[in-house]
């Protein structure tokens, strides 16, 4: 099997936390939001809609910098920060 399980989540801190074989208790009163992998790796906008999403949900910025940085989200969407 070659899927991918993975989810980030949504730390009620503002914290963007991977689990790269996922199991997040998604009932927890500490976590805001889940998503699964296969929702952020379809394209380099999937990503930045999660990015965003997350963002309006009050991840920290620098969570959200380190992802784009990591994913080398500016090599796709030159403008990436403008749009979030």
């Amino acid at each position: 099997m070659n899927e991918i399980e993975g989810e980030y989540y949504l730390h009620e801190n503002g914290s963007l936390i991977y689990k790269p074989h996922g199991g997040v208790q998604r009932d927890s009163n500490f976590v805001k939001r889940v998503w699964n992998y296969e929702e952020i790796a379809p394209s380099p906008q999937h990503l930045l809609n999660f990015l965003t999403e997350a963002k309006k949900l009050g991840a920290l910025n620098a969570d959200i910098y380190r992802i784009a940085n990591h994913n080398n989200l500016s090599k796709y969407i030159p403008d990436w920060e403008n749009k979030l």
